[in-house]
């Protein structure tokens, strides 16, 4: 047993549901008992119409990540001008710094967006820069191919492959998006200091590193680290299955620092949150308009 390595109890998805047109399996950072960081809270969505109104976020990354097997696209308006659509198999990285305001939603006939919604901690150096926003089209998401897997590096690196998008992040992290066929497997590994998050998104995974392993079933993560001070650079996560699996890993350097947080703002200390708040409700986070139908503000 490696007493640098620590990987949490297998958590299940909540059941989340708003209206008729969204579901999801939702997870928190507390449940993970610390080794989720830098991610805070992930949801594994299905949305068929529009459920949410134009809301802020401040302090952290609001990602959304679309599943190739979506049917339309899931449109983005934000209070930075962006206004365009993320089509299936697409990322959209909104870096909210010090705060902005933004909205995503199906537009259209028989839509079915089948995404993540994704909340990256920034750090306390970070927490008050500039809002911008990081979009990749699918063609411009790399693959690595091995007999029985596909990974879709989605940001950051695993085996060789780079997302070429991932140095206009605010800080390093890896969204990888995988496929593992019968008896077929997948190593990726995990820097010293980073946290991994493992998300079982169909089908069963196994989860290991050397001799301890966890088995997730359908709706469930584990959540993994590599403590600062071990003496390697790296540790090796082998993902395994039996039948067809579908997998997503968010990893990225453990940030270790205190979370003060109230729905879609994330910052350190409850004064911090309490200025974001006002500084909303001043309406200094931005304004949102949404363009009349049939127009267009600055896409992608």
């Amino acid at each position: 047993m490696n007493p640098f390595v620590h990987l949490s109890k297998v958590v299940a998805g909540h059941d989340m549901t708003i209206g008729a047109a969204f579901r999801a399996k939702h997870f928190e950072e507390r449940a993970f008992d610390g080794l989720m960081d830098p991610v805070v809270m992930l949801d594994h969505f299905h949305m068929t119409g529009p459920t949410f109104s134009p809301h802020p976020h401040a302090g952290i990354s609001a990602v959304t990540y679309m599943f190739e097997d979506a049917v339309g696209a899931h449109v983005n308006y934000d209070s930075l001008g962006n206004h365009g659509p993320i089509r299936p198999g697409a990322l959209h990285w909104f870096a909210a710094g010090r705060g902005a305001v933004h909205t995503e939603q199906p537009e259209g006939e028989n839509q079915h967006v089948h995404a993540l919604q994704i909340f990256v901690n920034l750090p306390a150096s970070k927490k008050f820069d500039a809002p911008y926003a990081v979009h990749a089209e699918p063609h411009e998401i790399p693959e690595f191919r091995a007999t029985g897997v596909r990974v879709r590096v989605v940001t950051g690196s695993s085996n060789g492959v780079t997302a070429p998008h991932t140095t206009q992040l605010p800080e390093p992290f890896t969204l990888l998006d995988g496929f593992l066929w019968p008896s077929s497997g997948f190593d990726h590994a995990l820097p010293r200091g980073w946290s991994a998050m493992v998300y079982a998104v169909s089908g069963g995974l196994r989860v290991g590193v050397d001799d301890d392993v966890r088995q997730l079933e359908e709706g469930e993560a584990v959540g993994v680290s590599l403590d600062a001070s071990a003496a390697q650079g790296a540790i090796s996560l082998h993902l395994s299955a039996d039948d067809d699996s579908h997998f997503v890993v968010l990893s990225g350097p453990a940030l270790k620092e205190p979370i003060a947080k109230h729905g879609p703002f994330v910052m350190n200390t409850p004064e911090q949150l309490e200025g974001r708040i006002r500084a909303y409700q001043r309406g200094e986070l931005g304004q949102l308009v949404m363009p009349p139908v049939g127009q267009t503000q600055k896409s992608w």
